[in-house]
This record gives structure tokens, sequence and C-alpha cells, in this order.
């Protein structure tokens, strides 16, 4: 085996430990059916890993708040989870696999409801009610297995975070870089468009914009999994209006213009920055549209408080509340059936990571916002002739809330003035 690859392991697997001490957990389970758990597949390194490219049966990685790990693998695929520390259990028949599962999660619980401080209570990609689905990895029939045997099954959500869903100080650097590159290529296509309605031409459309972000993208080297939304008018009222051929519009003067642009560099293990900027192609922005942005700012700003308070406070601060907090901004003004998303998505290498998100709408997200964590702040107020969204990233570095592009819009700005 790989010495690199195997003191990586040996590295996270003390990292887990002590992060199940801290929680008082008996233990972590990690599991994986053909690709089902992608959380446990990265949390393990299975990506990197020399046996693991076919996993075509279950196997089952547990980590213990203190001792050594224990596997459990099938004898077609008995090397799959080599290069982790730990002894190896093998099974073939299904009964095998109920008998040495039962037996892996009885030796585990064993004397921690009275010795040792820790619950019986074992860790897996699980969400009560399924309240949090982008961590509902484990199939029901696995967890009535591991409940049987005496396991207090509890959800990994927390957890799992902290090993899949915040950035090292390079990552958080990265991502910085790359967002100054980002707010710069926004700033140039806002300029585009203004300097395209001022010609008159009416020959510059939303498809074009979006090209011409697409080559800067190209230019300061960034990539992006989809291309950036450029929306007009009633276009910008759709939360996930995207631009296609058939539905392209010329920009022209007095529309309400929103860009949502996202990008990361191109190089393995770069970190996305994703932003959204509204203008008015106008000499003067209505009076309703000044009105709107004015709100979402708010809830934005409110949102990004929130978190500054509780970190300077030393609270532990939740996805959930944060979302709460904006959100309350926009039901104030009247507007909370308008806001039709929650407020943000974790960020790492993809444009939505595996760490926590801002929302207590469409799910409750209860993970806690750690050292390392990177999300948008992006509120939006959804009509039908025109939508309003501010979208920024909040990192967490160094215990503060660092807000990135470091001059967020304020104003609606008028481009034509």
């Amino acid at each position: 085996m790989n010495a690199a690859v195997a003191a990586v392991a040996a590295d996270r697997v003390e990292r887990i430990q002590k992060a199940l001490q801290e929680d008082g957990l008996a233990g972590w389970l990690l599991f994986d059916f053909r690709g089902s758990n992608p959380i446990a597949r990265s949390v393990l390194g299975l990506a990197s890993a020399p046996n693991a490219a076919k996993t075509t049966r279950r196997w089952f990685y547990f980590v213990p708040a203190r001792g050594m790990p224990r596997k459990l693998v099938h004898r077609i695929e008995p090397r799959v989870l080599d290069h982790l520390p730990g002894e190896s259990a093998v099974y073939l028949a299904w009964e095998e696999l109920d008998r040495e599962l039962k037996t892996l999660v009885e030796r585990a619980i064993s004397g921690h409801a009275t010795a040792g401080g820790f619950a019986p209570a074992i860790a897996m990609e699980y969400s009560p009610e399924a309240r949090l689905p982008y961590v509902s990895k484990v199939d029901a029939g696995t967890v009535e297995l591991v409940r049987a045997a005496g396991a207090q099954v509890v959800t990994s959500a927390d957890l799992a975070q902290r090993f899949d869903g915040v950035l090292d100080p390079e990552a958080r650097r990265d991502h910085v870089r790359t967002g100054i590159l980002l707010d710069e290529i926004i700033v140039a296509a806002l300029a585009r468009a203004r300097d395209a309605v001022r010609a008159k031409s009416g020959s510059l459309t939303e498809v074009g914009l979006q090209r011409f972000i697409l080559e800067r993208y190209d230019a300061a080297d960034l990539i992006s999994a989809e291309p950036p939304t450029v929306a007009v008018n009633a276009h910008s009222g759709d939360p996930h209006f995207t631009n296609t051929a058939e539905n392209d519009a010329p920009l022209r003067a007095g529309d309400f213009l929103l860009i949502d642009a996202w990008a990361r560099k191109k190089a393995p293990g770069s970190i996305y920055a994703d932003y959204t900027q509204v203008a008015s192609l106008a000499a003067a922005a209505p009076e309703r549209q000044r009105a709107v942005f004015a709100i979402v700012r708010d809830a934005r700003d409110a949102g990004i408080a929130c978190v500054r308070d509780a970190l300077a406070a030393g609270r532990t601060i939740r996805g959930c509340d944060v979302d709460d907090a904006a959100r309350d901004v926009v039901r104030a003004a009247g507007y909370g059936d308008r806001f039709l998303h929650r407020l943000g998505h974790s960020i790492g290498e993809e444009t939505h990571a595996n760490g926590v998100h801002l929302d207590n709408l469409e799910t409750r997200d209860e993970r806690r916002l750690l050292e390392g964590t990177l999300v948008s702040v992006e509120p939006g107020i959804y009509l039908d002739d025109f939508g309003v969204r501010s979208e920024v990233n909040l990192l967490i570095d160094g215990g503060k809330a660092v807000v990135t592009p470091a001059s967020p819009q304020r104003e609606l700005p008028a481009l034509l003035a």
C-alpha cells in the first residue's frame, strides 16, 4: 500500500475519533452500496484508494470513539478498504453479513452506557424524518439492522461536515482569489450591457452577455460546471431561469437585469465563488425596484449580522438560524411568499457542496457553521415582472465571518445614469 495514502487515512481516523469523543458518540458507522453513500466514500478517501475503484458489494467501516476501527467487506472485494487502518471481517452470504454486522455493532456499544462517558449511539448518514435529505444516504433497512443489534442510530450530519464540508486554509485563500476575479467579470458584464444599450444597436441579448461572461472565464483561467444566468425583466423573477436560444431576450433601455455567475480555477481542488448582482438599464431605477432591492439587501445583511454576532459571543450558530434571521426581514416587508428558496447553500469544489446550508424553509438544517464553512447568502424576492436576488459568499475564517466580494452591492445601480 502507498505509505502516503495510509498516513492520510490514519490521520483522518484520528481526527474522526477526536470528534466522536467531543460529541459523546460511541462511533461512526460508514456504509456504502454501489456508490449510494458519496459522503462515506469522500470521508474515507475512496476516490484515491488503490483498491476501491470497483465496489459493487456492501461494505462497512466502523470508527469507534477509542480503539481500532473495524471493517466488514465482501469476499469478492476483500481489499476495498485496505488503505484504512483496522481489522477486517469478511462475509459472503447475507446471513453472514447480518451476523457479522450484529457482532460489530454489539462490540461497538459494549460498555458505553456505563463507562467512558459515551452513550451507545452510533452516527450514520441518516436524517430523522428526512428533515435533511442531503445526508440521508443510508437505506431504512440497514438502519433497522443496526438498531436491531442494540444501537441508537443518530445522524452524522454535523459530524460529516467536519470532514466533507469545511475548507482548509489554502482552499479558503483560493476562494478569495477566485472571488476577486469573478466580481471583476460581473462588473465587466454590467458595463458591457450598459454600453450595448447606450449604443441602441439592439444586438446584445441574454445569451450574448452570457457568452461574454464565459469568454472572460476562459481568459481568467476559470471554469464552471454550468454557464452563468443572465436574466432580464420577467426572466429574473424565475429563481432557476435557464438561458436557451428559444427564450433568449434582447437587452433594452429600461430593462431590469440579473446576473448570477459561479466559477472556480482550472485546477484540481479549486474552490468556487458564486455571486449574483442586479441592475437597472435606465437613467434612474424605478422606485418599486429600488424598494424591493433594499428589502433583499437588508435581509442579506441581517443573515450576515446573525453569524457575526454569534461568533463574537461564542455562541453556536446553525444554518436554520441564519435563514430565519434573513427571512424575517422579507416577511416583515410583506414578501414572505415571494422568497422561494433557502437563504444559501454550501460551497466547495462543487457549487453546491456537502456542508451546512442556510435553510429553514426547504429543510431544517441544524448543522453548525464551523471554522472553514463557506456558504452563499442569497435572499430573493421574485415577482411577475422582475426578481431581485443579492448573492454574496460568507466564509468562517479564524473565527470571523468574511464576506466576499469585499464590497457587496448596497444600492440598485442605474447603469445609464
